[in-house]
């Protein structure tokens, strides 16, 4: 027996794995290159640690990635040697690591967005195909980079290939020694589970990345976009937490209201016995550093910055999520993001809720959403049916596609302009919730209103003033319309868009969430600048606050108006929870808290005050605690109807 025959299909399949770990690190220092104006300086000793550190992560997702292909290559069997055997072999090596490139590639354009690694819920964004010629036309640089990664790695992969290894004569069978091959191949299993795992103790997780570096962001540099969705895939089943027994949990947080009455409406409007409308508009990737208002008059928005002059403009107010999926979710049910996945395409989708149309149908109210993209677009129509939404208006419902943007939808000045006009034919009082589309990627323009925007220093500026603009013509007509004046317009964005270079705040936990708030009635009724701290959660109490809503609700939030409740904001973001108030945001892995910043005067997240403040650091940490229980325990038993 020939201990080199023996072991040539482990030699192989080292030599190929290696050439996958090598690709992985390639990956990394694009994925760095493409989106380096995001992080900050690194030095390039600390960039070569955060490369070594990231090796442990990339071998976990080379082994889970090509756990089919290593188990073909470390069972022994007879075949190994024939052209058909290692034919298949190089099938499965290139199918899975090419889905792994993928997602990999996807995460150099796709990071600024979300400022975090790709997982299973920027996944569920990808069902609208219409865009991918587009997203071609604009990103065929990554293609072709990918494309010149596989040449390489097609090139060494034949340097490995039985028939051009000279030295073996793969026509004559070798033998098999089995006892032998199976304890080689025990062995090198047993190496792959602990490389999988990360440790033969504590299983690898994105947040294990924390421990490697103090500024937030570099953890991105650590792992790997394959081994983010594979730990998401195999983690959206939640696992409650027992921080508090039940009784000490109800006193830190709870999620069911009684009733909402704290806003007392003015006597004229009493005396009118006219019920008020309730008009939601939520703008597609609305940053808030696009908007002069915030920006001492530089900005891209300026009919909106005229409309926070005549309104009340919170300016302290947080997403609670990330993408539109999020964020409509949030606004229309007062549920938060606290895990990974989506409420709307979770393994809790079904679980039995009270949205705003549903509310709002008990004391008279229809409900309607107004959204100009392609029906059924991120599952927006069926989730508005679970949410007691009335009506639902789309691109069917527009019925002209001549003013198709042709790739989301309808083009926001014509959907909206319409949808002013549709709501003077739905019965009064009415909720109505819209959400835009063409502030979005691929940043297109009308023909006739092309050259019209600044564009700025990233394409999506030239969107948000054509948006803007949009807008603008939609109070224009609605100024028309006998229900403008007894009606209430709530604004706010569904997330931040992509940040500006050199706006750093917004490139860290807390700024990533950073939005605004305006809350306007024709009349006058709210004005002025509010700092509070306020949520997209808070958008459900607020509502049924103002329309006088008596009964039970449930909500992750409180009203506006509930100037007794202490004022909080929450979300999940790249594997930490962050919870903020007036003066601290709190960043907790699930486990302990990693971070106290006072973020008002350090913006950058730079000075973790968590020694300086522990009384600070317990309450809060309490208290995000409590919200993760309460709200992991509603979704596991179903229990987010106040009973």
């Amino acid at each position: 027996m020939q201990i080199k025959d023996q072991l040539l299909h482990i030699e192989l399949l080292l030599k190929r794995l290696g050439i996958v770990l090598m690709l992985y690190s390639v990956c990394r220092i694009l994925f760095f290159l493409f989106n380096k104006e995001f992080f900050p300086h690194i030095p390039p000793g600390e960039f070569g640690m955060l490369m070594l550190y990231g090796i442990r992560f990339d071998i976990a997702s080379i082994i889970y990635v090509n756990i089919i292909f290593i188990l073909l290559h470390l069972i022994p069997n007879p075949w190994f040697d024939k052209t058909g055997y290692q034919r298949l072999l190089k099938i499965l090596f290139y199918t899975f690591n090419g889905i792994a490139l993928l997602l990999e590639s996807g995460d150099w354009i796709y990071y600024e967005y979300g400022l975090k690694r790709t997982s299973t819920h920027e996944l569920g964004l990808t069902g609208d195909t219409n865009i991918l010629p587009q997203v071609i036309r604009d990103y065929w640089s990554i293609f072709l980079i990918a494309f010149v990664l596989i040449l390489g790695v097609e090139y060494l992969y034949r340097k490995t290939e039985l028939h051009r290894i000279k030295k073996i004569h793969i026509h004559a069978p070798r033998f098999i020694h089995y006892p032998y091959q199976i304890i080689i191949m025990v062995v090198l299993l047993t190496f792959g589970v602990i490389g999988a795992r990360g440790s033969m103790q504590e299983p690898l997780s994105p947040e294990r990345a924390t421990d490697y570096v103090d500024d937030g962001r570099l953890t991105s540099l650590i792992i790997n976009t394959p081994f983010s969705v594979i730990y998401a895939f195999g983690h959206r089943q939640l696992i409650e937490p027992t921080y508090f027994n039940e009784e000490d949990l109800k006193k830190q947080f709870s999620i069911y209201y009684d009733n909402a009455n704290f806003y007392k409406m003015p006597d004229s409007l009493l005396k009118t016995g006219v019920k008020q409308n309730v008009c939601i508009i939520v703008l597609e990737s609305f940053s808030k550093e696009y908007i002069g208002f915030f920006n001492q008059g530089k900005g891209y928005t300026p009919f909106l910055d005229s409309l926070m002059g005549e309104g009340m403009t919170f300016t302290n107010a947080y997403s609670n999520g990330k993408s539109s999926n999020q964020g409509i979710v949030a606004v229309t049910t007062g549920i938060p993001v606290l895990m990974e996945e989506p409420f709307i395409s979770s393994i809790y989708q079904n679980n039995a809720f009270e949205g705003v149309g549903t509310l709002l149908n008990r004391v008279g109210y229809s409900s309607y959403f107004f959204h100009g993209a392609n029906n059924g677009s991120m599952q927006f129509d069926r989730f508005m049916k679970q949410a007691g939404v009335t009506g639902y208006f789309g691109r069917n419902e527009y019925g002209n596609d001549a003013d198709f943007d042709g790739n989301w939808g309808i083009f926001d000045e014509p959907f909206l302009k319409w949808t002013a006009n549709k709501m003077s034919t739905l019965p009064a009082p009415f909720y109505t919730e819209i959400f835009t589309i063409s502030s979005h990627h691929p940043f297109t323009v009308p023909e006739q209103h092309i050259g019209q925007f600044p564009k700025g220093p990233i394409p999506m500026l030239e969107v948000v003033g054509y948006a803007d603009y949009a807008l603008r013509q939609f109070f224009a007509e609605a100024q028309k319309q006998p229900w403008y004046d007894n009606t209430l317009f709530i604004l706010t964005a569904d997330h931040p868009g992509p940040p500006l270079p050199e706006h750093e705040f917004y490139q860290e936990q807390v700024g990533a969430h950073s939005t605004w708030l305006l809350m306007y009635r024709p009349d006058g009724e709210f004005k002025g600048i509010n700092d509070m701290v306020v949520q997209q959660s808070d958008l459900l109490p607020t509502v049924l606050d103002y329309v006088g809503y008596k009964g039970k609700f449930t909500a992750f939030g409180n009203s506006v108006f509930d100037t007794t409740a202490t004022r909080f904001a929450y979300n999940y973001h790249a594997s930490d929870y962050v919870l903020i108030n007036q003066d601290f945001a709190l960043i907790y892995n699930g486990g302990r808290t990693v971070g106290l910043y006072e973020y008002q005067s350090d913006s950058s997240l730079t000075y973790n005050k968590m020694q300086d403040y522990p009384d600070v650091t317990n309450m809060m940490q309490d208290k995000i605690q409590a919200i993760i229980q309460t709200h992991h325990h509603a979704m596991i038993y179903d229990k987010l109807v106040n009973e």
